[in-house]
């Protein structure tokens, strides 16, 4: 199977880009990130955390003997275990710098990491950072946002709740707590899919119908390029990023 990856962020309207990204075909790791928090914490936040992903799943490349700073779960993959170990040794880098650095006191930054393992594909995320799937013709969005929205929803509230003012209030995310529960999913790579990550300035602003539409572009960079550029037209109010990953 060939990959290929394409990568694209803009700060928008907004006067810094606190989003952060990172590809890599040879580790199999593409991953987003969206920074919060003032005085440049949250890019402070993004970077820190989408390092410390890159970290652990370099030292664990390849079956490498490396100490696991958590329990490893047995009713997940191996590949599931590295993705969830990386994003809780994020979360715990993140919240230490800003327990430790007043300027950075209270950032956080939402992440989802793709990581493919042989025929595999594992997602990974926390927050509301989104992860697509084009495949045949029909899009999928394979992860749930951890808002306040979903929540309610998920608890049984009436659909009336997505006009709430707090329905965009995240309820998980990497820095927020001393530890966190990243939400896994694996599935089968198939030739002929186009998986979309992408922050909330790119979701948020394009519905379903467009973000297909980006996607049909022609190449993995013309696909990231017209998800970032339609963002933007239609007016996003926030840094927008997408990393696309096409399977042949």
């Amino acid at each position: 199977m060939q990959l290929t990856v394409a990568a694209r962020s803009e700060a928008g309207p907004r006067p810094a880009n606190q989003d952060s990204h990172f590809v890599d075909t040879n580790l199999g790791l593409f991953i987003v990130a969206d920074g919060m928090g003032g005085h440049k914490a949250g890019e402070v936040a993004s970077r820190l955390a989408v390092q410390a992903v890159v970290e652990f799943i370099t030292a664990t490349h390849g079956g490498r003997d490396h100490t696991w700073p958590f329990a490893f779960d047995p009713s997940h993959s191996v590949a599931a275990n590295r993705i969830a170990v990386a994003l809780r040794i994020a979360n715990r880098r993140v919240h230490e710098e800003g327990t430790r650095v007043a300027e950075h006191a209270g950032m956080g930054t939402t992440i989802v990491a793709l990581l493919v393992d042989g025929d595999r594909i594992i997602v990974g995320h926390v927050g509301d950072s989104r992860a697509y799937c084009l495949h045949a013709g029909q899009l999928r969005q394979m992860t749930e946002d951890d808002t306040w929205l979903n929540l309610m929803l998920g608890a049984g509230a009436a659909a009336s709740a997505s006009d709430h003012p707090m329905r965009h209030v995240l309820t998980s995310g990497i820095g927020m707590r001393v530890d966190v529960e990243p939400s896994l999913f694996e599935a089968d790579l198939h030739s002929g899919q186009q998986w979309l990550i992408c922050t909330d300035g790119v979701h948020g602003t394009l519905d379903e119908r467009a973000i297909q539409r980006a996607l049909g572009a022609s190449s993995a960079e013309g696909a990231a390029n017209a998800a970032v550029e339609s963002a933007l037209a239609a007016g996003t109010s926030d840094n927008a990023t997408a990393v696309v990953l096409c399977v042949r």
